[in-house]
Formats: structure tokens, sequence, C-alpha cells
């Protein structure tokens, strides 16, 4: 079983995918929209969910490196607050798994203004590990689910302190692969982290990876549900297979 499947499973068991029972149970998600699934990585707080978050993350990025996806790096940095244990966790199960030993980095949501921050440079004041920092140094990002992406911009203004440095791509755990806005010709929030900034992301799991997997559990409502969102939605759309399967068009 790859760590795809393992994941997946993981989020199932400690609840932190959820999926509605019918259309009057639906989830709000930040953005207002009613949603028939809802993912949350804060739910993963035990130390099995910790053990396979750091395998699944490492995984992840070593294979986007592989692919060409992502960019070598040294540094992993995650946006405060969730971030913070996603970056430590990445880097143990990369030195764990691969002998690639990174450091890592995270932002305080408070500029720190009292010991060493006060001899420090700009950015060790807002950022943890800022003082480890070699210049030219490429940052791999690393988060949780991605539907619009701001929390991702905060953080790229405070790693801008950092001066010299490149992005060598971003992991989450769930691409939700929503369209930003309704109008036509909206993108999602991964396209739009690589149009604008040249970030491409890697997802551990996206949503449809998640229909893929879970096809044959599904009951026939809420697998309509899922390809109803996504025509209204999507920045794919699901179809359901003749065989019942799922396929997918770029939106």
């Amino acid at each position: 079983m790859n760590y795809k499947h393992e994941f997946l499973n993981l989020l199932l068991k400690k609840d932190a995918f959820k999926i509605a029972k019918d259309a009057g149970s639906f989830f709000k998600l930040k953005s207002g929209r009613m949603s028939p699934t809802f993912a949350s990585i804060g739910a993963l707080t035990d130390g099995e969910s910790l053990a396979m978050m750091k395998k699944a993350y490492s995984e992840a990025a070593m294979d986007g490196v592989r692919d060409g996806v992502l960019n070598d790096f040294q540094y992993v940095f995650g946006p405060a607050y969730k971030g913070i244990n996603l970056c430590a966790l990445t880097c143990e199960g990369l030195y764990e798994q691969f002998g690639k030993n990174t450091s890592y980095l995270y932002d305080r949501k408070e500029e720190k203004t009292y010991g060493e921050a006060t001899q420090g440079t700009d950015a060790s004041k807002v950022i943890v590990g800022a003082e480890k920092f070699t210049p030219g140094g490429s940052i791999l990002l690393v988060d949780d689910v991605i539907t619009t992406g701001q929390a991702k911009y905060e953080a790229l203004d405070k790693i801008k302190l950092l001066g010299n440095y490149t992005i060598a791509g971003m992991v989450i755990a769930v691409d939700r692969q929503e369209l930003l806005g309704d109008a036509a010709g909206s993108i999602s929030a991964v396209q739009t982290l690589e149009q604008e900034f040249g970030i491409k992301t890697v997802a551990i799991l996206t949503m449809h990876d998640i229909f893929a997997l879970m096809q044959d559990t599904l009951a026939p409502d809420v697998r309509w549900a899922w390809v109803a969102y996504y025509e209204q939605y999507g920045a794919v759309r699901m179809q359901q297979t003749g065989d019942g399967g799922w396929g997918t068009d770029d939106g």
C-alpha cells in the first residue's frame, strides 16, 4: 500500500476527512461554499497520525524532486500555526527515510522584541531559524489544505525578509482543486501560485485522488453531490465512468 492510500486511510480513521451523509449536512467552507466534504488536518494530533504525516510529507517531497516538479531544497518552511509541526515532521522524515538533512523555518505571529532578536536581523525577529539560513538557500513550503491560498501569500511576504533565497515548491496534504472565483476564467489556488509566483505544488492527495480511491464505497447520491459541486466550483470536473470508476476533465 503506497503512502497516498495510507494517508487517506488515516484521514478517514481519525475523522480528519468528513463526508456529508446528505445534502442537509453539507459543510460550510471559509469561502462560504457548502461542500459535501471537509478536510481538517488539525484533527491529526496523536502519535500514529504524526508518524504517518512524517512519512507522507517526506515521500511526497522526494517524489516531487525526482519527478522534476519540485527543485532540490535545504530548508522546509511551515506557516504558523499548523505549519510548524508539519515542517518539523517533514525534516525528520526526510532524514529518517532518505538521509536528507534539512533545517526547518517558521514564522512568528508577532515579532520578537527581546533576547537574541534585539541583536539579530529583521528576518530573525519574525522567522524562527532565520539565523541559520544561508543566503541563496532553497526553501520547500509545507502546509495542510489549500483552498484560497491566502495563508501562503502572507508567508511569502515574511520569507522575503531572508533576502537571497529561492522557493523549491510546496507540499500540501490535500488540494481541494477548487476555483478561487465563480467567474469565467477563474483558476484554482494552486494554479494561481504557479502563475503568479512560479511555485509548483505537490499534494499528498487531491480531491480526485480521494474520489478515485473511494469510488466503490460512496452511495449514489453522495457521488452525484461531489459531481455537482465540482461542476460548479471545480478546477477539475468529476465524471462517473460506465464501470463505476471516475475520470476528470480539466475545468
